[in-house]
């Protein structure tokens, strides 16, 4: 970042914005400080309109951030992959966040523009991708399923797998081998005439690596934790009832003995309220808004769409006036995370809709993700300050915990937050009419889920949880000569209090730039593990210029250093 800064002489100079507050400090040590967020009490409706163009946003940052991850990676294993159209890409999607853009306070046709650019840039990242993905398959055998984790951290997640319909139909029921030799069980999820969707869950696939799976006949059924009816599903995790409104009246955590929501309480009630008129109504909310509260139309159905052995869910339909609101409510055999998967026709003006989760937890305050980090704030409206907190912003999570246990609400492309005492909202869709009369007009798309966990949301996982809602592993199918064998190889390991954020391209093409992040407001070593046997490891800042300043300790191919609370660190390496 740079700052003006005003030498001697009076005249102004540019500089970094550290130089800059060194300089205040230095000529006015007594000035008053702030500690905290400097909360805008103005344009909460930013958070939410235009849902489209968040979503898209969401969706591109992280596939480009795979793009470049398995570019490198695919690179460094010898295979030639082109990562220069990515800058484009990032160019356009930069474009695409300024305001008013992003915030989703432009004209109509700013949007009809934007979704032509965001198929672009999608169309660029996932070639990209494809082809590196494809690389490191390259050695698997044609009955092997190839995982691929992004995250820096061995997962035990959902993996979806489109695969040639004459790998199965052979088979009446799927299964795959694990390299520890474990079956897991496939659930399949639809089919064409030529190819079959897949589910599975794969445990252990290593941080930012890769697990090839042997797909087998299944000989015998696989037990699964799952049931589930109209009124009731449950797991080895939860047992949840429905109130026949398509909302939750019980959530039993099995592995804790907690009653999450409240008795007499409904979870995931899904409330409409009266949203304007408002002068500049993409920008802001009332903050009367739940004074008015609409209901909605008679004839909800719910009925059992899927019944495992990986997943089992209930599907909700309910309508208000012209919008159709479908919403899948799954709980998984070996996740221990609820998924509400929701599709809307939305033809509301004037009207907001939001998720409402009353759980039985007591705190004065909740904690919310914000970029590389977290916030608290207060559940309650004390002062004034705290009442005009009645919508604030949050990325993938925000969190309300005791002592003990908590509950998160995740989310996969929404940024509006509401939590109230013991009762947390995202808000998911608004009905803007000014300056775009059709904003938010049409057909949506969007994930939330909620994760009850033990202690709090650092205790219970809630930063790996969300992340890998957003980035869920992805699969290929091996197209080599593979031994046909089940195997797991690590590309990048890391350890202790950090996340592998990116792994890129250096800007000027000479090296590769890892960036990571503290995410919990603690401190300790961390060590990063490579595939190479020798590299040189330079520390950086976020512009990649060279900082001499921090130490950083190299040993083969891997570098360790420390980080501090919420702390981005960069390194520039190169292989050998």
């Amino acid at each position: 970042m740079q700052a003006a800064v005003r030498g001697q002489d009076g005249a102004c100079r540019q500089g970094v914005e550290e130089s800059y507050f060194d300089d205040v400090v230095t000529a006015a040590p007594h000035l008053p400080t702030w500690v905290g967020e400097l909360y805008l009490e103005t344009h909460r409706g930013t958070y939410t309109t235009q849902g489209e163009i968040k979503r898209s946003n969401r969706k591109n940052e992280l596939l480009l951030r795979e793009a470049e991850l398995y570019g490198v990676l695919a690179n460094l294993k010898g295979t030639e992959i082109d990562v220069a159209t990515l800058r484009s890409a990032w160019l356009d999607l930069l474009l695409l966040q300024f305001h008013d853009i992003l915030p989703g306070s432009s004209i109509g046709a700013v949007y009809e523009e934007a979704a032509v650019d965001h198929a672009g840039i999608k169309a660029t990242a996932s070639g990209v991708r494809q082809a590196a993905l494809r690389a490191l398959a390259q050695e698997a055998g044609p009955d092997e399923l190839v995982v691929f984790n992004s995250m820096s951290w061995p997962r035990s997640d959902l993996v979806r797998a489109v695969v040639p319909v004459e790998l199965v139909k052979e088979r009446d029921r799927l299964a795959l081998q694990q390299s520890d030799g474990t079956i897991i069980p496939v659930q399949e999820l639809g089919r064409d005439p030529d190819e079959v969707e897949l589910l599975f869950n794969p445990s252990g696939v290593p941080g930012v690596g890769v697990a090839g799976l042997k797909l087998l006949a299944a000989v015998d059924p696989i037990e699964s934790s799952l049931r589930v009816s109209t009124s009731a599903l449950e797991n080895r995790f939860f047992r949840m009832e429905l109130d026949g409104k398509g909302g939750i009246s019980r959530l039993f955590d099995k592995r804790f003995g907690r009653e999450v929501v409240p008795p007499g309480c409904t979870a995931n009630d899904l409330q409409l309220f009266q949203d304007g008129p408002e002068r500049e109504a993409a920008w802001n909310v009332h903050a009367t808004f739940d004074k008015r509260r609409y209901a909605w139309d008679d004839g909800l159905t719910v009925h059992v769409l899927e019944k495992g052995p990986v997943r089992a869910s209930v599907r909700v339909v309910r309508r208000y006036r012209d919008s159709v609101l479908a919403q899948d409510v799954i709980l998984y055999d070996q996740v221990p995370r609820i998924d509400f998967v929701t599709r809307v026709d939305w033809r509301a003006r004037q009207v907001m809709l939001k998720a409402a989760f009353p759980v039985s937890i007591r705190s004065p305050r909740a904690t919310y993700e914000v970029q590389f980090g977290a916030v608290e704030r207060a559940t309650h409206r004390n002062t004034s300050w705290e009442e005009e907190k009645f919508e604030v912003c949050a990325h993938r999570w925000a969190d309300l915990s005791e002592a003990g246990y908590g509950v998160s609400l995740l989310n996969d492309c929404k940024y509006g937050y509401d939590v109230l005492e013991n009762v947390m909202r995202l808000t998911l869709l608004r009905g803007a009419e000014w300056p775009d009369p059709l904003a938010d007009v049409g057909k949506h798309e969007f994930v939330y889920s909620l994760l009850p966990h033990t202690g709090d949301w650092r205790d219970g996982g809630t930063v790996q949880y969300a992340w890998e809602l957003n980035a869920p592993m992805t699969c290929a199918v091996g197209a080599g000569s593979g031994s046909g064998e089940a195997w797991n190889e690590s590309l990048l390991a890391v350890r202790g209090p950090a996340i592998l954020e990116a792994l890129k391209p250096a800007e000027d093409g000479d090296g590769v730039i890892a960036r990571l992040y503290e995410p919990y407001g603690g401190r300790g070593a961390v060590w990063v593990a490579t595939p190479a046997d020798r590299i040189t490891v330079v520390p950086c800042n976020h512009v990649e210029e060279a900082q001499s300043d921090v130490d950083v300790r190299v040993e083969g191919g891997g570098f360790g250093f420390s980080v501090t609370p919420y702390q981005v660190r960069s390194f520039r390496l190169w292989f050998e």
